[in-house]
């Protein structure tokens, strides 16, 4: 089994056989002790043993237990090795560093310092009954001895306080990796919502305040807005029938939250201690975020509870804000179309089809006086006029089909993401469409493109996954989607049980939430190292009608 080494392995693996050969080469050299004939021996078997002890951590790195059992063997033989190769001056009395470093930078604080002063007692009792002389009284031994402990402890207390700041490291850094998975992940959510997303974007944000701050509890409150619908308060963790008095509580403070520009710390009677950080867009104060705190917390916790809330407040204040400025710029958009069409409508067509009823109307009180030729010229002129009308007609509709006039259509745009998502990750993403986009409407597009650009993240940033098919099916009255991958897969029954604990789940259940606004049936079927595959079948019009 190939182990992926890390440079403390590195380093500790180095200092191991850089040591063995110092003291070896010092025990060969020296004249006491046995003869070289022995000494030979004694340092392969030691060598070996080095390389046995060497292997065994790395692979025990992971079991504590048999880690200290090891650990306690080792310094058991060079101890022994010490004590028979001449005690106070063997050059294998400071070889015992090498067990001692691995106990300090892995094992416990009081198993490491056991082991020291165990190690430093029996060798200082053996070297003092057997190697002592006879002038030699125990003070005058010890602290001309002394010094060995004193290295030995200086060593261990130097590699313990650097083990606790890499500890601390790899949990800032596996604590800011997660931070920044859910970031991404609530980012892309908000990015893509919908309306009918957005009014349920309390909900997204309390699931992710809890997920940031490993919390149980989270709310987001809103207040009244009078230009318009705002969306939902939610909360996260406590239950359904406390949430109307909870909501109502904060209503209370109401005149104060609006005053509020800082972090607050608030005890409402039944609900506990909640921290609360209001969030003001650049026109106006919008609500507030909450978490209930643990009785336990300390002030250093306290402080990361703040930094995450103010960050949920900004993006909240930023999303809230980016969504009524689209929505005005549709509305912008929308009337600067509508004056559009009717100026070309007036100018072209208008004018056609007014020639035309008067020439019709014309031709309805002189035709009785023509002659069969005049009769057949008007009739040629009306149809000339209404050739040129419906030709200007058919060129307006034209220009406002991106599809007919070349420009980017939906499918299009899916096609460029989905190839920009295959060139960025190396993977093969199949793209298949049945059928045509055209008279689908805006809120299918966008809730397809959502789950299209889910799905296909989720298999190469969590399945890990080589190739990706997508297969759409358009038709007039219903929407078929499958995505399949060849990724490594995983449990499905564990992925709704547990996806409060992971990103790719939540992102599973906003695929799910998604299809099933729009009426629709969500299929998910996954094994491990068997890839994913997910089914959505949608009919088209229920969400109309639901809205009708």
């Amino acid at each position: 089994m190939n182990i992926k080494l890390s440079a403390e392995d590195r380093m500790i693996t180095f200092f191991r056989y850089f040591s063995l050969f110092l003291t070896s080469l010092m025990f060969l050299i020296t004249r006491t002790g046995p003869s070289l004939f022995y000494k030979i021996p004694i340092i392969i078997v030691l060598a070996l043993l080095a390389h046995a002890f060497t292997i065994s951590f790395r692979s025990l790195r992971h079991r504590p237990h048999a880690v200290m059992a090891s650990v306690s063997i080792e310094m058991s033989l060079i101890l022994l090795l010490a004590i028979c190769t001449g005690g106070y001056n063997s050059p294998f009395k400071l070889y015992t560093l090498n067990p001692i470093l691995i106990a300090a930078g892995s094992l416990s604080f009081y198993f490491c310092w056991s082991l020291l002063a165990g190690y430093f007692a029996i060798f200082f009792g053996f070297c003092y009954f057997f190697y002592k002389s006879a002038e030699d009284t125990f003070a005058s031994v010890l602290l001309e001895n002394g010094n060995l402990f004193l290295a030995l402890a200086l060593t261990v207390t130097f590699m313990q306080l650097l083990s606790r700041f890499r500890r601390q490291r790899e949990e800032a850094n596996a604590r800011t990796d997660e931070m920044l998975e859910h970031i991404k992940s609530l980012y892309h959510i908000v990015e893509t919502s919908s309306e009918h997303d957005f009014m349920n974007i309390g909900q997204v944000i309390t699931d992710y305040a809890v997920k940031l701050t490993k919390l149980n509890k989270a709310l987001f409150w809103f207040a009244g807005n009078t230009g318009g619908p705002s969306p939902v308060s939610r909360q996260t963790g406590w239950l359904p029938e406390d949430e109307g008095q909870l909501f109502g509580e904060l209503k209370k403070h109401e005149t104060e939250w609006r005053r509020l520009k800082e972090p607050i710390f608030k005890s409402f009677p039944g609900f506990g201690d909640l921290l609360l950080m209001p969030v003001r867009m650049s026109t106006r104060f919008v609500g507030v975020i909450g978490v209930k705190l643990e009785a336990h917390e300390g002030l250093e916790g306290r402080r990361w509870y703040i930094q995450q809330l103010m960050f949920l407040a900004e993006l909240s204040a930023i999303t809230l804000e980016r969504h009524e400025l689209s929505v005005t710029e549709n509305r912008l958009i929308v009337t600067n179309e509508q004056n559009r069409i009717a100026d070309e409508m007036h100018d072209s067509v208008s004018q056609s089809l007014f020639g035309i009823v008067y020439a019709a109307h014309s031709l309805k009180q002189s035709c009785r006086k023509m002659t069969p030729s005049q009769l057949e010229e008007q009739i040629e002129l009306i149809h000339d006029s209404a050739t040129k009308a419906a030709k200007e007609l058919r060129i307006t509709i034209y220009s406002l089909s991106s599809k007919k006039s070349g420009g980017p259509t939906w499918l299009g745009m899916v096609r460029s993401h989905l190839k920009s998502l295959s060139r960025l990750n190396d993977v093969e993403i199949d793209f298949k469409v049945k059928g045509d986009d055209f008279s689908l409407p805006y809120t299918y597009h966008k809730a397809l493109f959502r789950i299209i650009s889910e799905a296909t993240g989720n298999a190469i940033r969590h399945g890990a996954a080589h190739k990706v098919e997508v297969e759409l099916t358009l038709k007039p009255r219903w929407i078929g989607l499958a995505i399949r991958d060849d990724g490594v897969g995983f449990d499905t029954d564990l992925l709704w049980t547990h996806s409060e604990e992971s990103t790719g789940g939540l992102g599973m259940k906003n695929m799910q939430h998604l299809t099933r606004s729009l009426g629709g049936d969500f299929q998910l079927s996954s094994n491990e190292n068997a890839g994913t595959q997910i089914l959505i079948s949608i009919p088209v019009g229920v969400i109309e009608l639901k809205n009708a």
